[in-house]
């Protein structure tokens, strides 16, 4: 998940980037002061906030341009006057007037991820691709070269593949690490201690000193529907 801010004023970008950070900090993002700059990036982001007034092309017509390639961005424009929303109209999933205050900033985020979130994910490996829905994922775990998917209906699927492809792949999801070894599905987590998680099929998982700050603040999140 990347998401990009484009900008000319580098006060709003600075603030946007610093929304950003305090909504996650685990949240891959850029900084462009032009559309130009944006439209010839290598790297394609997901979710785009676009500020409209600056020089050619404008957010609108980066826009345009953005939403016609494949795989196209979420748009969210941020802008001086909302008179510009019935030009934008199927281009933006938000308008954002400035000054953008950080609550009305976070409820259009996310919106943006919810809307981004994959309900699959795929998962290669030596033997082929194996496509799992994300709902149904309760946890999953490392261990040598594998990692093991546990199920809804407690059923498991072991493919060799990298902890880190699939901690990516869910990372718009509700899921928290919790530990160097295990990451769980939020939606499945009946308890949680000091220093262990407790799921809804019995399952008791500790959690990692260095992961416990950052799983209590994504269980907040999740418990308050953000």
């Amino acid at each position: 998940m990347l998401i990009a801010i484009c900008d000319d004023s580098k006060e709003d970008m600075d603030l946007l980037m610093g929304y950003v950070r305090r909504y996650d900090p685990g949240l891959a993002v850029r900084t462009y002061s032009s559309a130009r700059e944006l439209l010839a990036a290598s790297e394609k982001p997901d979710i785009v906030f676009m500020d409209i007034e600056m020089e050619p092309p404008n957010g609108f017509e980066a826009a345009e341009r953005l939403r016609a390639e494949r795989d196209a961005p979420i748009i969210i424009f941020t802008t001086q006057t909302l008179s510009y929303a019935v030009r934008g109209y199927g281009l933006a999933l938000r308008y954002l007037p400035k000054p953008i205050g950080f609550d009305t900033f976070s409820e259009a985020l996310e919106l943006a991820l919810r809307e981004r979130t994959p309900r699959k994910i795929s998962v290669s490996s030596d033997s082929g691709t194996r496509v799992l829905s994300v709902p149904d994922i309760m946890w999953f775990e490392v261990y040598g070269h594998n990692v093991c998917f546990h199920l809804a209906g407690r059923r498991e699927l072991q493919v060799r593949c990298t902890f880190s492809s699939v901690l990516e792949q869910v990372r718009p999801c509700d899921f928290a690490q919790i530990h160097k070894s295990y990451c769980v599905n939020l939606a499945f987590v009946e308890r949680a201690e000091q220093n262990s998680v407790g799921l809804t099929d019995g399952t008791a998982l500790p959690v990692g000193r260095s992961f416990v700050k950052s799983f209590r603040e994504k269980l907040g999140n999740y418990l308050r529907g953000r």
